[in-house]
């Protein structure tokens, strides 16, 4: 990681109010990555599918929300590091939507089931430490504090949405 990158990311993490579309972002991963670990940990096959429900549901809500919200105004930025940030979040999340599938037609007593819990856990921490890294620094160089703001009110409503409609 360069020197550029850490500067970038630090002061990202300082400037950001708790509205901040990244501080509702990085709220969101840390309960997706305990409840993937815990998930991928567990003994019991029963707690493992608990775990997975739960993980589905809310990850999803995220996924969706963040790439309507942050990854689109990536895409509509000028820098291509940028679009090309947009559009890994948008693979990365399709790759996440596979393993998804694969454990909802599983059973998660099994080897396989368990091995894919385990990539699953292993892809999201990648996927969560690079976006806090270069997404959330990315972010806070071509967005205003404003703007940073009503992208976490629209982020905050396109979740609370999708998570509506899952109950229905």
């Amino acid at each position: 990681m360069s020197v550029k990158t850490v500067v970038r990311s630090t002061v990202a993490r300082m400037t950001m109010s708790d509205a901040d579309v990244r501080a509702l972002l990085h709220k969101d991963h840390v309960e997706a990555l305990d409840v993937a670990k815990r998930m991928k940990e567990s003994k019991s096959a029963t707690v493992r599918s608990a775990l997975f429900v739960k993980l589905k549901a809310a990850l999803t809500a995220h996924s969706r929300a963040e790439e309507k919200v942050v990854y689109n105004a990536l895409l509509g930025v000028r820098s291509k590091e940028s679009r090309d940030y947009g559009n890994e979040g948008f693979v990365e999340h399709t790759l996440v939507d596979d393993l998804f599938k694969r454990l909802t037609a599983g059973d998660a007593s099994t080897d396989t089931w368990q091995a894919q819990a385990k990539v699953l856990h292993e892809l999201l921490d990648h996927h969560i430490a690079e976006e806090q890294r270069d997404v959330f620094s990315n972010l806070g160089e071509h967005f205003s504090s404003e703007q940073l703001e009503q992208m976490g009110k629209k982020f905050l409503a396109a979740k609370s949405s999708i998570l509506k409609r899952k109950k229905k």
